[in-house]
C-alpha cells in the first residue's frame, strides 16, 4: 500500500477507535448520564491497563531483552505518560465531564506536541505546521464554545477540564519520546514492553479497590465488558498502529488525529443523548489544519 494511504487511513481509524474511547470509560463508570457510578475511575483505569498488558504480552518474548537495555527508562516513560496516567486522567474527569467534551479537550495535544517538539528536542517547525496546529486549536475551541452555548444550565467543571489538558501534556511528551528516543524499535515492541511496564502499578491500584467483591456480580459484568473493549481496542491495538504512524511520519502529523477524535466522540454523544451543538464548518477548519500540517512534513 501507498505511504500515503496508508498514512491517512492509520489516521481515520485511530480516530474511530479513540473518539469512541471516552463513551465507552462513560458506560463502564455510568449506566447513563447522572446514574450511580457502576466500576469507579480507578477501577477502569486500573482495569484497562491490565488487560490491555495481558493482551500484547506474547509479543514481547522475543524482545525481552530490551527490558533491561538501555532504552529501559525510555519504555518506562512511555508506558507512564502515554498509557497510565492518561486512563486515570480521563477516568477522573469523566466524573463530570460528557464524553463528548472530553473528546473535544482532547484535541489540545498537537499543539502540546509542537511545543514539547522545540523547546525539549530543539526540531525546527516551519510556518505551514504552525498555521495548520492553530487552524486545528481554533476548530477544537469553536467546537467546544458552540457545544456548550445552548446549555447554559450545565456549567463545566474546570478542574475536571484542567485533568484533561495535563493528559493531553502527557500525551505530547510521550509520543515525542517514541519519535526521538525509540524511532528504531518497532511499534509492537514499544506498546508491548511499555504497557508491561504499568502492570505491577496497575495491579496494586486495582488492589485498593472493592473490584474484587464487583467480580461477582452480574450487574457490573456489561461495565467490564466495556473496559475490556476500551483495553484492547483503544488501548492495546490502537497503540500499535499509533506508534507506527508516528514512526512513518512525524510526533504533529501523529498527534493531529485528536483533531478528528472529537467527531466521533461528538457523534457517540448524540446517540446516548448528550446535549451537543455544532457546525460543519468547524470540521472543515480542523481538517484544514490537517493537511497543512503534513504539507510541513
Amino acid at each position: 500500500m501507498n505511504k500515503k494511504v496508508e498514512n491517512w487511513l492509520l489516521l481515520l481509524v485511530l480516530a474511530l477507535i479513540w473518539g469512541s474511547s471516552f463513551i465507552l470509560m462513560n458506560r463502564a463508570m455510568f449506566d447513563s448520564q447522572d446514574a450511580p457510578t457502576l466500576l469507579t475511575a480507578s477501577e477502569v483505569g486500573a482495569l484497562r491497563m491490565i488487560i490491555a498488558a495481558l493482551f500484547v504480552s506474547p509479543f514481547v518474548y522475543k524482545s525481552r531483552k530490551l527490558f533491561f537495555s538501555k532504552d529501559w527508562k525510555w519504555f518506562m516513560l512511555v508506558g507512564l505518560l502515554g498509557n497510565f496516567l492518561p486512563a486515570f486522567l480521563f477516568t477522573y474527569a469523566e466524573k463530570t465531564l460528557s464524553s463528548s467534551q472530553t473528546g473535544m479537550l482532547n484535541s489540545l495535544v498537537p499543539i502540546f506536541s509542537l511545543i514539547v517538539s522545540v523547546l525539549l528536542f530543539h526540531n525546527k517547525v516551519k510556518t505551514k505546521g504552525i498555521i495548520g496546529i492553530l487552524m486545528g486549536f481554533i476548530g477544537t475551541l469553536l467546537l467546544i464554545y458552540f457545544s456548550e452555548s445552548n446549555n447554559a444550565s450545565q456549567s463545566v467543571d474546570y478542574m475536571a477540564v484542567m485533568l484533561v489538558i495535563i493528559a493531553t501534556i502527557c500525551y505530547a511528551l510521550s509520543l515525542n519520546i517514541i519519535k526521538e528516543k525509540l524511532d528504531q524499535i518497532e511499534s509492537i515492541v514499544i506498546t508491548a514492553v511499555s504497557l508491561l511496564y504499568m502492570l505491577v502499578p496497575s495491579l496494586i491500584v486495582l488492589g485498593f479497590t472493592d473490584f474484587n467483591l464487583k467480580i461477582t456480580d452480574s450487574t457490573y459484568y456489561p461495565a467490564v465488558g466495556y473496559t475490556a473493549i476500551l483495553a484492547i481496542v483503544g488501548t492495546a491495538i490502537a497503540l500499535m498502529l499509533f506508534n507506527r504512524l508516528i514512526k512513518q511520519t512525524s510526533s504533529s502529523f501523529a498527534s493531529s488525529v485528536t483533531y478528528l477524535i472529537p467527531f466521533v466522540a461528538i457523534s457517540w454523544g448524540v446517540v446516548f443523548n448528550e446535549p451537543i451543538n455544532w457546525s460543519v464548518s468547524f470540521i472543515l477548519l480542523i481538517l484544514g489544519g490537517i493537511y497543512l500540517i503534513k504539507k510541513d512534513q
